[in-house]
């Protein structure tokens, strides 16, 4: 198989409107500020430096909800990744972000942006399991995320997550075949 490496950025917690039962960016990152536009490019510079030959490599933005951030706040972290991409350095270019977070505006940034894959924290397919764990957004809303993404043509992926507050094994079942 081969290798694709990841350069990640975190942006702890910034743009996530809730605080899930399940997260705590803060801890799980050691931040509590957001990157500044050269940390994340010494970041970039760093893995590149490190990483020896690999087929393809992205930048990700995990840590929060990265459509959740203002419009200025994600284009100047974007622009940076494009530059990269643009100059042949990396290959994608990867976000994580909320369901009820993705419209077409949104969705016509990321695609001035050159970006590849959208990553939903969608946790649940079960509108109770939902409002238990405090996500703030219903199965509904995946569904549309989902459609408009497929429509714009990313790369998507899910997270799900089992265990969650009301969860049992056919609400994971269930979450797990949507």
């Amino acid at each position: 198989m081969k290798k694709h490496a990841i350069i990640p950025i975190f942006i702890p917690h910034r743009g996530c409107p809730n605080d899930c039962v399940f997260c705590n960016q803060r801890k799980i990152t050691a931040r509590t500020t957001a990157p500044t536009v050269d940390e994340v490019k010494n970041t970039i510079d760093t893995w590149l430096t490190t990483l020896g030959e690999v087929p393809t490599v992205e930048i990700a933005f995990y840590g929060g909800s990265f459509t959740g951030l203002e419009l200025e706040e994600q284009s100047s972290y974007l622009a940076i990744a494009k530059e990269y991409k643009d100059r042949g350095l990396i290959d994608k270019i990867h976000l994580s972000t909320r369901p009820d977070y993705i419209d077409r505006d949104i969705l016509d940034n990321l695609k001035a942006y050159s970006v590849d894959t959208i990553e939903l924290g969608v946790q649940s397919f079960d509108d109770e399991v939902l409002r238990k764990s405090n996500r703030g957004h219903t199965s509904a809303s995946v569904y549309e995320a989902v459609s408009l993404i497929k429509e714009y043509g990313f790369e998507f992926g899910i997270q799900l997550m089992i265990g969650l507050p009301g969860d049992s094994l056919e609400t994971c079942i269930y979450s797990a075949k949507e």
